[in-house]
């Protein structure tokens, strides 16, 4: 199973964030018995960061939207990062919804502060996430996700 991670990732706090979160969210998984069979998907893996350059990004503003889309197109699930207000976060999320994509809202404090549409798309939000017990809910979430996925691959008539 893969998860599409919604983040913004444009200056260092962002950065900080999402090297602690990632770290803590596989060291959960592995106390899963199912978190090896899940994949995080990490767009900025596979785009470059084109924010800070106005002419950079709308050069290849169309390449990266097509290779985001793409890549979560071909996951089972969204975690989408609420803070910070970033549009591409909204964008992806909304067109998780879109596509039968479930959507879980994720924030360092509250989702209750996203917007109403994001929050509105979401099947679950989990608030303070870097707390070592919201991420073990994170995490059996993407287990039940997966165990779900599974179970209904098995049924006849379920493709």
């Amino acid at each position: 199973m893969y998860v599409y991670f919604a983040h913004p990732c444009f200056n260092d706090s962002q950065e900080r964030f999402k090297k602690e979160f990632l770290e803590k969210l596989r060291t959960a998984l592995g106390q899963t018995d199912y978190g090896k069979a899940v994949g995080i998907v990490d767009p900025f893996d596979d785009t470059p960061n084109i924010e800070g350059n106005r002419e950079t990004k709308v050069k290849l503003s169309r390449i990266v939207m097509e290779t985001c889309l793409r890549m979560l197109e071909e996951c089972d699930l969204v975690v989408a990062l609420v803070d910070d207000g970033d549009t591409g976060v909204a964008f992806e999320a909304g067109y998780a919804h879109a596509i039968h994509i479930p959507v879980i809202l994720i924030s360092k404090a509250t989702c209750d502060e996203a917007n109403a549409m994001l929050i509105g798309a979401a099947r679950e939000k989990v608030d303070n996430i870097l707390q070592d017990t919201q991420i073990a809910k994170l995490a059996r979430m993407f287990e039940w996700y997966y165990i779900s996925k599974e179970r209904d691959s098995h049924e006849p008539g379920k493709n």
